[in-house]
């Protein structure tokens, strides 16, 4: 037997809301839906509506319970609403302020951010965990570029050793780049050895 389900006290505006979906909309499924929902909150059983609406009591169940999971998008016929984003408009805002901080200024110890890194600060900060890949894709929706860095050891090189070093290499280069002497002669050698199978 399916638990009964009802649609709790509708506040005013939301209800204001439904009603005009519902003189709105041409489609009969998505009226069928908004009526289901208004007819719950004045207490009519999922039995009742079903047979009103000629569907089946089931069928009835899971409107209510979409649009109690996902609101008025969740009544749309053929559309699914999908999962809800685990991430909100708050975790997306720390988001967006961490990528925008230095680590070492919010008390952590490394200098760089990383996805695992910020999946960790989002599970402290707003006590959501998530995964670095949908890190990623909030960081994406927030219009960040998301790219490994590339550290460089430029800033640390003696320019006077890297300038010298150049130039023997340039060096080695012009003095010519002949093979040293017996090496075609030792080939030939090998090559004639070497016993082929008629």
């Amino acid at each position: 037997m399916t638990p009964v389900l009802f649609i709790p006290r509708l506040r005013y505006k939301e209800r204001r809301r439904l009603e005009n979906h519902l003189h709105r909309t041409r489609d009969a499924r998505h009226a069928d839906r908004l009526r289901a929902v208004l007819w719950s909150e004045q207490g009519q059983s999922t039995t009742q509506m079903a047979r009103l609406l000629g569907k089946h009591s089931t069928t009835v169940q899971r409107w209510l319970h979409d649009y109690l999971r996902f609101g008025v998008r969740g009544l749309q016929p053929g559309r699914s609403p999908g999962r809800p984003r685990l991430l909100d408009a708050d975790g997306e805002e720390c988001l967006r302020q961490a990528v925008l901080t230095q680590p070492r200024d919010l008390g952590y110890r490394f200098t760089r951010w990383s996805a695992a890194m910020l999946a960790e600060h989002l599970h402290r900060a707003v006590h959501v965990r998530v995964s670095p890949f949908t890190v990623c894709r909030a960081l994406h929706r927030l219009r960040f570029s998301y790219k490994r860095p590339k550290l460089s050891l430029r800033h640390r090189q003696n320019r006077r050793a890297v300038r010298w070093a150049a130039a023997q290499r340039e060096a080695a280069l012009k003095k010519g780049t002949g093979t040293p002497t017996g090496t075609s002669s030792s080939l030939k050698t090998s090559a004639s050895s070497i016993s082929i199978p008629a």
